[in-house]
């Protein structure tokens, strides 16, 4: 008899230990399933936490530093489209999708708010078309109306597609220089930026391009006069099926802050608004 009952003590005992036993292991599971579950929602808000930006090619060079200086401040990361002016809207009208548009000039985005997709927009900086030729221009080109001499090799935007294409064809169409022009034209490109590549490795004799892209280690720079030459506004706009409009708006102010025009004015660009340029 008094074996039975020890026996039935120890298992007694044993019973309690594994029952605490078990409620270390179930409460040592809880607290791990808390942690995750907490760190779930943060995970999300930071996916949530990006904007897409479609942008001309143009300005990829300051954008990028603005959106370093951006994600710093607000946590908030910028992804961006680039492309020309009436490539990105196709893309916009294609997909309604993404938070801003910023084209080359206004008239993209009245365009873009005509069709309902930008709801709100602020003007930043100008683009001034001017003409750069390899180093020691060679075909020795001095004004605007070299460009029509026969044999000269010229780069131009695509007149039907970027926002460089478009003011270059306006502009030599008012000067009466746009038949000859065309007709020495080697190339027509999709971006501003091709146009730097051609006279960059001497295959154009100059090429009508945005005075800010102008490097002077490259290339050398032959400024159009005002009468005769071409400028436009380049504003940021919302969109208006963006999911995030508090932070697009945020992005857009950003960028059109002083803070953001002194990196632009960094880049080589004039800022809107400006006493030489005044509304374009």
């Amino acid at each position: 008899m008094k074996m039975i009952i020890r026996i039935f003590c120890l298992l007694v005992l044993l019973a309690g230990a594994l029952i605490v036993c078990g409620c270390t292991s179930d409460g040592t599971t809880t607290t791990n399933t808390e942690t995750t579950q907490a760190a779930t929602p943060v995970a999300t808000m930071a996916a949530e936490k990006t904007l897409l930006v479609y942008c001309g090619a143009g300005m990829k060079e300051p954008m990028e530093e603005i959106a370093g200086i951006f994600e710093e401040k607000e946590g908030i990361k910028i992804e961006y489209t680039y492309g020309g002016s009436a490539q990105l809207l196709s893309q916009i009208e294609l997909y309604q999708t993404g938070d801003a548009y910023m084209p080359g000039a206004l008239a993209y985005i009245q365009s873009a708010m005509d069709k309902g997709f930008v709801d709100k927009n602020q003007s930043v900086v100008y683009h001034v078309i001017t003409i750069v030729v390899p180093k020691g221009n060679p075909a020795n080109i001095t004004r605007l109306e070299d460009l029509a001499k026969p044999g000269v090799r010229v780069a131009i935007g695509e007149p039907t597609g970027p926002a460089i294409g478009q003011g270059t064809k306006k502009m030599l169409e008012k000067d009466g220089l746009w038949e000859d022009v065309n007709a020495n034209a080697v190339v027509k490109t999709a971006t501003v930026n091709e146009l730097i590549v051609y006279v960059a490795m001497n295959q154009a004799d100059a090429a009508l391009i945005y005075e800010d892209l102008y490097n002077p280690e490259a290339m050398e720079k032959i400024e159009i006069p005002k009468a005769l030459g071409k400028v436009d506004v380049v504003p940021i706009g919302t969109l208006t099926f963006s999911t995030n409009k508090e932070d697009a708006e945020k992005f857009m102010n950003f960028v059109s802050s002083g803070e953001g025009k002194a990196i632009f004015a960094k880049h080589g660009f004039e800022t809107y608004p400006s006493a030489k340029y005044g509304d374009a």
